[in-house]
């Protein structure tokens, strides 16, 4: 194999790597997201203030108001 073609491998063995990470990252972020949003809305029904929702999720309110208007509940 020429010293080319190595490194041409090498580069897409980087670039998968790269995308993996970059997809498990992603899905994280999506997971803390849905987790923030189950937060809101079970508080929410509960009684509790946007202004703490959005202090407990460290949101803003104005993101915390739009997650209840999204899901019928302001």
């Amino acid at each position: 194999m020429t010293l080319y073609a190595q490194i041409k491998d090498e580069g897409k063995t980087e670039g998968r790597l790269e995308g993996r990470l970059e997809g498990k990252l992603e899905g994280k972020l999506e997971g803390k997201l849905e987790e923030k949003i189950e937060v809101i809305l079970k508080g929410f029904k509960n009684g509790i203030s946007v202004s703490l929702l959005a202090n407990i999720t460290q949101l803003n309110t104005t993101e915390v108001i739009k997650i209840l208007k999204d899901n019928n509940l302001e």
